[in-house]
């Protein structure tokens, strides 16, 4: 019982310091940030004994840009100093041999199945009624340097290390049973995201990364798959902006789209069953 109630206690300590991290760098960076738009001009001083400050900023066309750009510094270092600290705590040490751990074959499979498995899984999400509360900031960080980088690459590389690498490894050595583990991370992975659709969404792709994770044992399989998750993504609504996405799932197209990704997607994991 003890056991138990000290892996749930990690599990959430590990959870919550990141979401503190985030708010404490967010904060700081737009503090910093709206700083710079009063030394600019940009905002007058008077701006700043408004009671609703922060709709100013974000409604300002002036100072949203630099509201953007903190935020996407704010991601940038608390996904950084998360790694550190996950790595110096010892809960999953980055080790430059653990990375390079999968044979180019496996490598190419897994990444393939998560390529395919999106398609699936993001047609599959827009068959219910889910909300997207985070589409507005995902497009603004989308157009920032940082922004991108922090979505793109530096988000998914913390992810992984955070769900697969530590909370599934601390599931899998508790209980000993590769599913419950793999299902549970994949849950809090989910959860995490604290947005419906991504929740839905993470949910099962989470599962898929932590099936991956636990056949191949290395966490560069899952890191260059949620990689091209992510990048697929921020080059989606770059390229697109807005697209009703639901209205494609449900026309015949998007059904057959579905039967052809999920088909592929699961032939794609007995094939990266029977290399490893």
């Amino acid at each position: 019982m003890k056991k138990g109630l000290r892996l749930v206690g990690t599990i959430a300590m590990l959870v919550a310091m990141y979401f503190l991290l985030q708010i404490m760098f967010i904060v700081v960076s737009e503090i910093v940030a709206l700083g710079i738009a009063v030394c600019a001009g940009d905002v007058s001083r008077e701006a700043l004994e408004m009671v609703d400050k922060a709709q100013y900023l974000k409604d300002n066309p002036a100072t949203a840009p630099y509201i953007v750009h903190a935020q996407a510094w704010g991601l940038f270092l608390s996904s950084l100093s998360m790694l550190l600290f996950i790595h110096f705590t010892g809960f999953f040490k980055l080790r430059k041999e653990l990375l390079r751990s999968i044979a180019p074959r496996p490598l190419l499979i897994s990444t393939l199945l998560v390529f395919f498995s999106m398609f699936a899984l993001n047609i599959f999400v827009q068959w219910f009624p889910l909300k997207d509360n985070l589409g507005d900031t995902f497009g603004g960080l989308s157009r920032n340097v940082v922004g991108v980088l922090g979505l793109a690459f530096f988000g998914p590389l913390l992810e992984e290390v955070l769900f697969r690498g530590a909370i599934q490894g601390l599931l899998m050595r508790y209980f000993g049973r590769p599913w419950l583990a793999i299902i549970l991370s994949a849950l809090v992975f989910g959860i995490f995201h604290m947005n419906p659709v991504q929740i839905v969404y993470a949910t099962l792709l989470g599962i898929v990364l932590g099936w991956i994770y636990y056949r191949t044992g290395s966490l560069l399989s899952v890191i260059v798959g949620h990689v091209l998750n992510n990048s697929l993504a921020v080059v989606t609504t770059l390229a697109f902006g807005s697209v009703d996405e639901q209205v494609v799932a449900n026309s015949t197209a998007g059904i057959a789209g579905f039967v052809f990704f999920a088909v592929l997607s699961g032939w794609l994991a007995l094939k990266l069953k029977s290399e490893i």
